[in-house]
Parts: C-alpha cells; structure tokens; sequence
C-alpha cells in the first residue's frame, strides 16, 4: 500500500512538473515572439554591433541598401539599448504618416510601429561621424507592407 501511495504521489509530481514546463514552454514561444516589430529593433542594435552588414539590412527598409550610405562600422566600439517602448502619443505616427516617410510609402496606421529607444553609443574616435559617444533618445519607425509581412525599420531619428 506504501509502495502504491509513493507511486501515485510520484506520478502527480511528475505531471505538474510536466504541466508547469509545458506552459512555461508556451509562454516563453509567446513571449519570444511577442512584439516582432520591437524585435526587429533589437536585431539591429545586434546587428550593428556585430558590424554585419547583411544581417542589419535585414531589418531595415530597401532604401537603406544604396551605395551611399556610410556604416560606420570602422569607428564604433560598442551601442547597446538601454531601454525601448514603443511610443504611444499618437502625435509621432500622425507625423510619420502626414510628413514623413508614409506620405509617400502607402503605410497605414495599423501596419506602423514607433519606438522611443534611449540607447548607448561609444566610438573609438569621436567627432568623425554624426554623433559623438554617448546616449541618446532615438525614434524608430518600424514598418510593414500588411499583417502578413515582416516589419522594417524605415525611419528613425530624434
């Protein structure tokens, strides 16, 4: 009778441990995914430190893939995110979509994203590029074509 109610207390252990696990497992593939757009943020700050050309255009709009535009990598020591929200005064997508960049790209409100970043920069030298070493609040514009398409980065700035 011991050995049975040891087997049984054992068998109930064992599957709430496997209950727990499952829906923590659940839980963190949500949370993973959860904002995709912020993602794509974070995936750039990466990317840039990685100094990986190909990967940081994955998360920016094709107009940021042109001969002219100066990476910077030589020059940057490190730049990590300190904190990212994304932006709900309504008066940034509003200028984004009247006089900015949407004017012109057809995006919607609902596929526009923006995110107030305040980020950590440190070059090697500075006073070569647009900004010194040091933190700044940034905006970023984070677009998509529609509800099935990946988002992008397509504006960002103060």
């Amino acid at each position: 009778m011991k050995g049975n109610l040891k087997f049984n207390v054992m068998l109930i252990i064992i599957t709430l441990i496997i209950v727990v696990g499952c829906s923590n497992d659940s839980n963190r593939a949500i949370d993973s995914k959860g904002d995709s757009a912020q993602t794509v943020v974070e995936n750039y700050f990466k990317y840039k430190n990685e100094k990986n050309k190909e990967k940081l255009l994955t998360t920016l709009a094709e107009h940021f893939n042109a001969p002219n535009v100066v990476w910077g990598f030589d020059n940057l020591n490190i730049t990590k995110i300190i904190n990212i929200e994304e932006e709900k005064d309504g008066k940034f997508k509003e200028g984004y979509l009247h006089n900015g960049r949407g004017r012109t790209n057809g995006t919607t409100e609902n596929n526009l994203k923006v995110y107030k970043v305040k980020y950590e920069v440190n070059y090697k030298n500075d006073g070569v590029g647009p900004q010194d070493s040091g933190t700044y609040d940034w905006w970023y514009f984070v677009i998509r074509k529609d509800e099935n398409s990946p988002w992008f980065i397509d504006d960002m700035g103060v």
